[in-house]
């Protein structure tokens, strides 16, 4: 009874022992699959290249896509320290398990000492035979058979249990081993990625000093962009407004009114979303195919320092992609406005009360009235004069302006 007490204590202990190696190691395992993830996310970015520094327009988009870059590697840096830290975390717990277990092996061994002692004292067969038939009657001779043969039992469970032991301590020491040759992995990787930023930043600053240089350029620049865009916003708060205006005079005619039905390619990266379009806030696509880095956020900008003091307002985002990247939708939804002037062009859907706008385009795949799935692909990204292909993307509820990455899984 005494023998099966111990080996349920001692699998209680190993189990609980190993809950904390469980749940240290699925912390462990989530932080490299989001390390990978985001390697590939960066390798595959890293394929944006940066356009030739010729004047002062290639260089401040030269320095958006830096600036990106460099947000991307200071996170990827970040979760390589903090997975760092779990593995020391980790190996820590694995060196405390070690200690227990040759602790319990010391004393298993000493439990096995004694037992062969006893059983040196017994002797051979021949002497335990003796011992059993020397007694003074039967009954005795039965006690001392059945003393013997749990004796033996005894003897057999204590080598079994010390074995049992040894393998687990073996076991814990293979990885600790393990381990820290990971951690090995991890710090080399750490230091490589942050050489790359290190090289991303002295450009960075390299771009920032040049563009200080030529502050006045920057600045008429910049004062370019604002008057472009704010040409840009009235001409889709002119769109909307209209759109808006038509639908109110002819609700139920639209509504009973049936639209040709189209077809246009579709994405396949682009996974089934379910719900409204306000459920899956937070959950939509990016509106471009292909990688891509934001280069310009929401709401009124002034860049990075050596910008200028000009603030510049596009009423969406701007993301970067590579050459030959397309507008795709981000829900389902219907076009409502196909609009070109001269080499520009946008498209902009309807999801119920919600409208995406997608700017800058070159070709157009849809036309208006046309009925458009998540992923469609809506037209080509036209390159811009520096030969980059940018998208000004922006979220309408009615007439007011949304921020998209509060919308967007980017």
């Amino acid at each position: 009874m005494k023998s099966v007490a111990g080996k349920t204590l001692l699998l209680l202990y190993l189990l609980l022992m190993s809950l904390p190696m469980a749940a240290q190691k699925g912390k462990l395992d989530d932080m490299r699959a989001r390390a990978r993830a985001m390697q590939v996310q960066i390798a595959d970015k890293e394929k944006i290249l940066l356009s030739s520094q010729k004047d002062v327009k290639s260089k401040m988009q030269n320095l958006d896509l830096l600036t990106a870059q460099i947000k991307e590697r200071r996170l990827l840096v970040a979760l390589l320290r903090n997975e760092l830290k779990a593995v020391g975390d980790s190996i820590a717990v694995i060196d405390k398990e070690v200690k227990r277990h040759e602790a319990l092996v010391e004393a298993s061994r000493g439990e096995y000492a004694q037992a062969l002692r006893v059983a040196r004292h017994y002797g051979s067969l021949q002497d335990k035979l003796l011992f059993i038939v020397s007694a003074d009657d039967f009954n005795a001779m039965i006690r001392r058979y059945r003393y013997v043969r749990q004796y033996m039992n005894a003897h057999r469970a204590v080598a079994e249990e010390l074995k049992s032991r040894i393998a687990e301590l073996e076991l814990r020491k293979s990885q600790a081993d393990s381990v820290r040759a990971e951690k090995e992995r991890t710090l080399s990787l750490q230091n490589d990625e942050q050489k790359e930023l290190l090289r991303l930043e002295a450009e960075q600053r390299r771009i920032v000093d040049e563009l200080r240089k030529e502050s006045k350029k920057v600045k008429k620049e910049l004062e370019r962009q604002r008057s472009k865009l704010a040409a840009v916003n009235k001409e889709i708060d002119a769109l909307i407004e209209a759109e808006l205006a038509k639908q109110r005079k002819s609700k139920t005619a639209a509504a009973d009114k049936k639209k040709t039905e189209a077809a246009p390619r579709t994405n396949e990266a682009v996974s089934r979303m379910s719900g409204s379009f306000l459920q899956n806030r937070g959950k939509l696509p990016a509106p471009l195919t292909g990688p891509y880095h934001l280069v310009s956020g929401y709401g009124l900008q002034n860049g990075v320092t050596g910008k200028g003091s000009v603030m510049v307002d596009n009423g969406g985002i701007v993301l970067q992609g590579k050459s030959g990247a397309q507008a795709r939708c981000i829900f389902d939804g219907e076009v409502v406005v196909v609009f070109r002037k001269e080499n520009y062009a946008l498209v902009i859907v309807e999801h119920d009360r919600y409208m995406s706008v997608y700017c800058q385009l070159d070709k157009i795949h849809v036309k208006k009235g046309d009925k458009v799935k998540a992923g469609a692909i809506l037209g080509d990204i036209a390159k811009d004069s520096s030969g980059q292909t940018r998208l000004l993307f922006q979220l309408r509820d009615g007439k007011q302006k949304l921020n998209p990455t509060k919308w967007l899984k980017l």
